[in-house]
């Protein structure tokens, strides 16, 4: 036998060995998270850019990936609606703030230019409560001077989240704090409740049903709205000026509100950032949140990626349609990791 034949087949022999010993041994460990699809295209991005870690993360929606951290089958969970200190104590958890973005109104309105059309909070609550059915409604060509004419004659068809997600979360809390009528048939929650239309699953299947239904409107984060070039509705602040969606507007409402509280005044970092009394502050904007077990050991793998996160990932998080948190945000955050866990790292 050749000594080139020789050597194939000690090679051929040796690479399954080889490949046992060093390959397995070396490959990038395994991080898991779960739930807000708000979020979902943030850690994911961060996930590619990572070294240290291979990421799964699964957009299942803020009330999924709180059961699946309780359930401890993933190392991190990932929400919209800030857990209020009773319950982060029953189910031993700690959550922080990440990243800030806003949710925002969307409609397939043909005719109509995009991000012209204006509605109120009052207008969008009748719409979910089947109280105005159609586009023309007096009531919204009334508030749409300058489209009036081209609001069509169509059924509206509003679209709704059917998983427990942290968006309509932020929805329901703003209709509820401006609107007493959906206060009293809707209320706050993760999930729509006595409100006609249809439910999609996940932030991509509203997505899809919008864009593929003739007046329909729903609800999605506005990073997804522009990626998928939506037309966007312009909401009023507290003194009826009307905003449109954007870096400004939701920097202008994490920066009045955020700063207010200094999120390191408060050890569970409670803030919904809806219904902001800025002037010029996007009335939808929150925060997402990562959701932790207490367990210092169980949180590390996790605090490592969000440490990473936050020094490494401002500028994909602007390129996605999130804002950053600013920097007395970032430090109290770091600050809280050290005094909760004892994590040392960049402090």
């Amino acid at each position: 036998m050749s000594l080139k034949r020789n050597q194939t087949v000690i090679f051929a022999w040796l690479a399954p060995l080889l490949l046992a010993l060093f390959g397995v041994a070396h490959a990038a460990p395994a991080l898991t998270g779960a739930g807000s699809t708000f979020a979902e295209p943030l850690y994911k991005k961060w996930g590619e850019m990572y070294s240290v870690a291979t990421l799964t993360y699964d957009g299942v929606g803020s009330g999924e990936g709180i059961n699946r951290i309780i359930g401890k089958k993933v190392d991190f969970g990932a929400s919209d609606e800030p857990l209020k200190r009773a319950d982060l104590d029953a189910k031993g958890l700690r959550q922080f703030p990440i990243a800030v973005g806003a949710i925002v109104p969307v409609v397939n309105l043909p005719g109509v230019p995009a991000g012209e059309l204006k509605l109120s909070p009052e207008i969008l609550a009748k719409i979910y409560l089947g109280k105005i059915k159609r586009w023309n409604d007096p009531e919204i060509a009334n508030l749409n001077d300058a489209v009036a004419s081209k609001l069509p004659a169509l059924p509206i068809k509003p679209v709704y989240r059917s998983d427990g997600s942290g968006s309509t979360f932020v929805v329901t809390f703003y209709l509820a704090a401006r609107v007493p009528d959906w206060q009293r048939s809707a209320g706050v929650d993760k999930l729509m409740h006595n409100v006609v239309g249809q439910g999609a699953q996940g932030t991509g299947g509203v997505v899809d049903l919008v864009k593929k239904t003739s007046g329909a409107i729903g609800y999605v984060d506005y990073g997804r709205a522009a990626k998928e070039q939506l037309s966007i509705v312009q909401l009023p602040n507290r003194v009826g000026i009307f905003l449109k969606a954007g870096a400004e507007s939701i920097q202008a409402a994490m920066v009045s509100d955020a700063e207010k509280l200094l999120y390191s005044s408060d050890p569970d970092f409670y803030l919904v950032l809806a219904d902001n009394d800025t002037y010029g502050g996007w009335p939808l904007t929150t925060a997402t949140f990562i959701v932790l077990p207490r367990a210092a050991k169980e949180a590390q793998h996790a605090l490592d990626f969000m440490y990473w996160g936050l020094r490494n990932g401002d500028e994909s998080m602007r390129q996605l349609g999130y804002v950053p948190l600013t920097e007395s945000m970032k430090v109290a955050v770091r600050k809280a990791w050290s005094r909760q866990y004892g994590f040392k790292a960049g402090l």
